[in-house]
């Protein structure tokens, strides 16, 4: 029971911090295109740095409870004190410090704050790399460097979905140039996404035969889903994109169901990855 509500926080901390540190990374490249648009896009990255603050706060009280299988370890001052000055702990903290930055930089538009979503970006998606398996390894700092970018990268995809989308219905005169230039950036980006992840795992699966285990099989599952993935996205740019320029209702109309899809696609992707990580082992 436990275990199953720590998968359902960190998937809810997976989407919340992507996304708001996406609309960050997406506000410091586009956002001298936006007008209609803008207050909704800062809003959707406030709301979600919020929501992940709140997730992340969630996940540090209910670890005391886990590690002692009851109520009692929320009030063991000890539990709480190694917890804090743990890598647990830490990872914790850099993903609230994240969230706090990328949170503020949606008060107001300017230079700085567009620099300070930026870091905050870089503190989420580099916290990740203190916990769990990256942590264990014996090759942690190859690890951490390939899981911050594999991060990092997919924040920047994910969190841009709901913006484009916002865009598309909003402000359909600029949607096509925007649309180009988001694409023109991602198809250098995005495919480190499926290098990293790739290089990752082979680090950390022992051998070929890791493959049949749960783990193998959710790695396996994730690599599925992130194929459809790059498909619908290759699809949105060598097709869909370029059709918005036409202004046809139709055309918008299409594009925004792919990135609907792509978006449902990619929390599955994560909801797989918080249960991967969570319940089963690569060594196991």
């Amino acid at each position: 029971m436990l275990d199953s509500l720590v998968v359902v926080l960190r998937t809810a901390i997976f989407i919340s911090l992507l996304q708001a540190a996406g609309v960050a990374l997406f506000v410091s490249l586009f956002n001298r295109y936006l007008t209609i648009s803008k207050n909704t896009i800062y809003l959707l990255g406030a709301i979600s740095s919020l929501s992940g603050a709140i997730f992340i706060l969630l996940r540090y009280l209910l670890e005391p409870i886990r590690l002692t299988g009851s109520l009692s370890g929320f009030f063991d001052f000890s539990l709480h004190e190694f917890l804090i000055t743990s890598n647990f702990g830490f990872a914790q903290f850099l993903k609230l410090l994240g969230s706090i930055i990328v949170g503020a930089s949606f008060l107001q538009s300017s230079e700085l704050s567009r620099i300070a979503g930026i870091i905050g970006a870089c503190f989420i998606a580099a916290s990740f790399s203190f916990i769990g398996h990256v942590a264990a390894s014996e090759q942690q700092w190859v690890l951490a460097i390939l899981l911050t970018i594999h991060l990092f990268l997919a924040a920047f995809w994910f969190g841009a979905l709901v913006p484009l989308h916002l865009v598309c219905s909003q402000e359909k005169l600029i949607a096509a140039k925007l649309v180009k230039r988001f694409s023109k950036i991602a198809t250098f980006t995005v495919p480190l996404i499926p290098c990293a992840g790739l290089g990752i795992a082979f680090i950390l699966l022992p051998s070929l035969s890791s493959l049949k285990t749960p783990y193998g099989i959710l790695l396996i599952s994730k690599i599925i889903g992130f194929s459809a993935l790059m498909g619908i996205a290759a699809l949105n740019k060598l097709k869909l994109g370029p059709s918005l320029s036409t202004e046809n209702y139709r055309s918008i109309s299409i594009f925004k169901q792919a990135i609907s899809l792509e978006i449902l696609l990619i929390i599955i992707v994560l909801c797989v990855t918080a249960t991967m990580t969570t319940l089963y082992s690569p060594e196991i």
